[in-house]
């Protein structure tokens, strides 16, 4: 493999780590890599996004119980994979997953990676250890290298890994705008996380590509043989609504992609979903231009200009929501636009293989010409018009299928994890694609609107590690669900002291009004306690409303003198317990950190000892591999957990939402149950594996079948670490305020 545009700096050595690197790793039969963050300087290069697909019959196995010829397919999958990567000069894939997707007795086999050369010094024996050590104890957006040499400039990771000369693929090229001396590509896409070490401008968002395309119904060979013919077409056009999207926002990289095709009886499905950011390494990303296949129509060519005014206007609104600035380049360092840069190009090979000097820099493509949209048909259109319907989050939300948005660094506490299942029947008899990718859209977007909605709460925040899955159940039935996680951040210091004096009114408000009720209703003062089915919870793991003022204060507000406070009490608690007997615990649907005000009474009230906790901590549950603001003090093991709920009454507990919801509360209730058992006070890593999802209406039955898996951990908040105090040699135990021995 060739050393590409590497230059004469530091050549020949770094030609002999890669061959040792390489030799190491062709000991491996496959150099997979399922991370997806690595420290400092592990990645060396970054190729590209390498991916294989294969079309089986099940029915083609003999013996179901051997698994020879499974293991046969996946070993085709992987080699072509291991070869993508070598051509595209690396020795190692990245980020690398599988999946597959089954109806009837077609299988779809998927696998997807990030073709990566390596740091040599990190695959060597006991240099890992250290670095994992120091990856467990990092904290998001810092992290400190355990190797004798400095950390990359920000930029290494973008440089190309491939031989200039022989490009596997026709690509555009310039001088990194970081370090002036080697070449990056004008996109890059990636299966990774953002390396920690990379120069970012702005903020990041989540980009999706949908694709819906019919196909006929057909059995066994004819069927499989459909859908080969419809993949290559299909990853064509979602590659298309990535670029498209991708500079629609003014961005030129994608990270954590993750692209799902699930096959049905008549239809395929596609959903890429991606976080997008702006990386200072890369080019700026040219704009989007609409050309017209009969320009003399009048009518046609103002419709036409109009389209390209709006796109224009969305791409600078864009840049203003994401705050994308990059520093402009002087005049002399960008020149003047040339017609042919690939002859260019080609010319400046020899001097770019020889000399690394600043004044021979190819950035012509600075001020390159836009990507141009030709509309020569239908889908043509509404491709262009699937690019204007992508609304922008609200303000104050952001989102992002990673685990830490890039360009976020100060990160509350405050988490909400959540699930969110929708079921949607295609009643339609007269489906076209058009009409199927429409309906797909708008289920997509709904779903990330409700949720915003339910989460208004939390603002300022972001929707972190997003999560899509897509199923085709049964004929004209899509089912999607999205887990992610939601994280505040303190945009401007001030957003804290401002809600406490809002809280605070409220609740004298509530008190002057309550002077002149017959029975006084301090018990209903936390608006979970008193709005038990508010909107919030119609999310499975819904928004929590913190209120300003802590538990324990409001509770020494409540008197019980009375025996009608007390029966009221008890009715009010009787009530708490068959809402957790039918939904899951209220701490368990909305995540509250303490128990309600009026248990804390009411154990107050019967005289518990002083040394019992009053208020139950709760589970924390996310999807991201730590807690903000929290150290994992100790790892419990994996939870793998298989639930199987089924109803013969669907219309009495709700339709298929209540069922769900019901569903998930109680998968949610039994996960925090089994890791407190444990020991443990988190669930991270979690994640839904399989949501399998039947009905039949005219039986009024239901059933539904999840797995769902993370690790169960005990972790420790840094405030409490800072005020744990300096135990001397001597072991002494004494009872804290949680009610608990410390040693």
């Amino acid at each position: 493999m060739g050393s590409g545009s590497a230059g004469k700096e530091g050549g020949p050595f770094k030609t002999l780590l890669r061959q040792q690197t390489q030799s190491a790793l062709e000991q491996r039969e496959f150099p997979f890599f399922t991370l997806t963050t690595f420290p400092p300087g592990f990645l060396v290069h970054v190729g590209g996004v390498v991916s294989a697909r294969s079309v089986k019959l099940l029915d083609r196995i003999h013996n179901p119980d051997e698994p020879e010829t499974r293991d046969a397919w996946w070993a085709e999958i992987r080699q072509e994979i291991k070869s993508h990567a070598k051509a595209l000069g690396c020795h190692a894939v990245v980020g690398y997953s599988e999946s597959t997707s089954i109806c009837e007795e077609v299988c779809i086999l998927s696998a997807s990676g990030t073709a990566a050369v390596l740091n040599p010094r990190f695959l060597q024996d006991g240099a890992m250890e250290g670095c994992l050590d120091q990856r467990l104890s990092r904290q998001p957006g810092f992290f400190s290298i355990g190797i004798e040499e400095a950390s990359p400039p920000g930029c290494g990771f973008c440089h190309i890994p491939y031989d200039e000369l022989n490009m596997p693929f026709p690509a555009h090229l310039t001088y990194c705008y970081n370090c002036r001396k080697q070449k990056v590509p004008d996109v890059l896409f990636t299966t990774i996380d953002l390396p920690v070490e990379a120069i970012v401008i702005g903020k990041g968002c989540l980009i999706q590509a949908r694709l819906c395309r019919l196909k006929k119904k057909a059995q066994a060979e004819a069927n499989a043989t459909s859908i080969s013919n419809l993949l290559p077409f299909m990853e064509y056009e979602v590659h298309t609504q990535l670029m498209n999207k991708l500079k629609l926002r003014g961005m030129n990289a994608l990270f954590g992609l993750r692209i799902q095709i699930t096959v049905g009886e008549n239809m395929l499905m596609g959903l890429a979903s991606a976080t997008g950011v702006y990386l200072a390494a890369l080019p700026t990303p040219g704009g989007i231009q609409i050309a017209g296949k009969t320009p003399n129509d009048g009518t046609y060519e103002q419709h036409i200009s109009h389209m390209q005014k709006k796109i224009n206007d969305t791409i600078a609104k864009n840049k203003e929501l994401y705050e994308i600035n990059p520093p402009e380049l002087p005049e002399e360092i960008i020149g003047s636009p040339i017609p042919e840069p690939r002859q260019r190009s080609r010319l400046l090979r020899s001097q770019s293989e020889s000399s690394d000097e600043v004044t021979e820099l190819d950035l012509s493509h600075g001020k390159k010409d836009a990507f141009v949209l030709e509309i020569d048909d239908t889908d043509a259109m509404e491709d262009v018009h699937s690019l204007l319907t992508d609304a922008p989050p609200p303000s104050g939300f952001y989102s992002c299928n990673t685990e830490i948005m890039p360009g976020i660094n100060n990160w509350t506490p405050e988490i909400q994890m959540f699930t969110a299942v929708r079921v949607s029947r295609l009643s339609n008899i007269n489906l076209t694609n058009q009409t199927l990718n429409k309906n797909f859209n708008d289920l997509c977007e709904n779903l990330l609107k409700s949720l915003y909605f339910k989460l208004r709460s939390m603002v300022p925040c972001c929707l972190c590690h997003v999560n899509f899955t897509v199923a085709l159940p049964e004929d004209e039935i899509v089912q999607i669900a999205v887990t992610a996680v939601a994280i505040t951040f303190d945009k401007n210091q001030t957003l804290q002291a401002n809600n406490a004096p809002t809280e605070k009114s409220h609740q004298r408000a509530s008190t002057d009004n309550e002077e002149q009720l017959q029975f006084p209703l301090e018990l209903c003062s936390d608006p979970l306690a008193s709005q038990p089915f508010s909107p919030a919870k119609e999310v499975s793991e819904g928004a929590s409303s913190h209120t300003g003022i802590p538990a324990a204060q409001r509770a020494t507000s409540v008197d019980y003198s009375s025996f009608a406070d007390r029966c009221n009490s008890w009715i009010e608690l009787i009530k708490l317990k068959a809402q957790t007997i039918r939904r899951g615990s209220i701490k368990t649907t909305a995540s509250l950190d303490k128990a309600s005000p009026l248990a804390e009474g009411y154990l107050r009230h019967r005289s518990v000892p002083p040394c019992t906790n009053s208020t139950v901590s709760v589970v924390k549950m996310t999807p991201l591999s730590f807690l903000p603001g929290a150290k994992i003090t100790k790892y419990l093991g994996i939870i793998n957990m298989f639930f199987i709920r089924e109803t013969t009454s669907l219309r009495e507990e709700g339709g298929v939402s209540g069922f769900l919801h019901a569903f998930i509360a109680e998968v949610f209730a039994m996960v925090r149950a089994h890791v407190a058992a444990l020991g443990g006070n988190a669930v991270v890593s979690y994640i839904m594996k399989q949501c399998v999802f039947m009905e039949n209406p005219n039986k009024n039955q239901a059933q539904c079948l999840i797995n769902v898996s993370g690790d169960a951990v005990v972790f420790v908040r840094e405030s409490e670490l800072e005020m744990l105090p300096v135990q001397p040699s001597t072991v002494v135990s004494q009872p804290t305020s949680s009610g608990d021995v410390t040693t």
